[in-house]
């Protein structure tokens, strides 16, 4: 059993039906995951200095954590908490001295056992094409979908190793086995503009539409993300785009959803995709 960990932005976005979406599904292909009895936010940015030990703390406990509830692993659905809990994961690995920090500030030992995952990286490793495939009961042929990568778990890659950095492939494949059309299309790995779009709202809007009118103009009817951050730009940012250019934004659980909506356990869900 993996264990579970939501985060703040993912917990606080239920409308999105995100997190619902995503446990039904890996519920249905017999992935077996349960919540860390307790966890806090990991920090949402990964630390940049050496010398900065206080915010790997939370994300240690929830390390620890997973390793005292005798979990398999530690899944998130969030790609900066991926990014984050992963980062500092090898941090505590390969870093004496921020190992040695860290637990002394705790007062307690990680052992260092934990292995993080991406909700997309289970289905690729723990679930398999092939099971997906099986699952499919209306095929999403005639689909054309651009999947948007973004940056945060693909970089660096020498930390993260999940996919190709530079040519992504993941969500293709799933979707793919889903019987959609995937487009390729320039800026897939580029930036959606972060957290700019707190304060410096047109960097983000700059970046975000360069993304969306790129999918739009490779023949995407809709763009799918696996990241909280950048759905959110996307859909905010293309407010000011004519409606012509604008594009349907959705997680990737969305078209997971539509192509196993024909399942009786699914049935609760099948309104939501559409």
């Amino acid at each position: 059993m993996l264990g579970y960990y939501p985060g703040c932005t993912v917990r606080a976005h239920q409308n999105d039906k995100f997190e619902q979406e995503s446990l039904k599904i890996l519920e249905l292909l017999g992935v077996s995951v349960e919540e860390l009895s307790e966890w806090e936010c990991c920090g949402a940015i990964y630390p940049l200095t050496s010398d900065e030990y206080m915010p790997l703390l939370s994300s240690v406990r929830a390390l620890k954590k997973t390793e005292e509830e005798n979990k398999d692993g530690l899944l998130t659905l969030c790609s900066a908490c991926y990014h984050v809990l992963k980062r500092v994961n090898n941090r505590m690995n390969q870093d004496e001295e921020a190992k040695k920090r860290v637990e002394n500030y705790l007062e307690e030992e990680y052992e260092g056992t934990t292995k993080v995952y991406h909700l997309i990286e289970v289905l690729r490793d723990h679930v398999g094409y092939d099971q997906l495939k099986e699952q499919v009961i209306k095929p999403l042929e005639g689909e054309k979908i651009a999947s948007y990568y973004g940056c945060l778990f693909l970089r660096p890659e020498s930390e993260l190793g999940l996919l190709d950095a530079e040519n992504p492939t993941l969500m293709d494949e799933i979707l793919e086995s889903l019987g959609a059309e995937t487009v390729n299309y320039p800026y897939r790995t580029d930036c959606c503009g972060a957290y700019h779009v707190s304060q410096q709202e047109d960097v983000s809007n700059n970046a975000s539409q360069k993304i969306i009118l790129a999918a739009k103009k490779a023949g995407a009817t809709e763009l799918v993300t696996a990241c909280p951050l950048c759905k959110h730009n996307l859909e905010y940012c293309q407010k000011d785009l004519q409606e012509d250019e604008k594009i349907t934004i959705n997680y990737i659980t969305n078209p997971i959803i539509r192509a196993l909506g024909g399942n009786e356990q699914l049935k609760d869900l099948t309104n939501l995709a559409n």
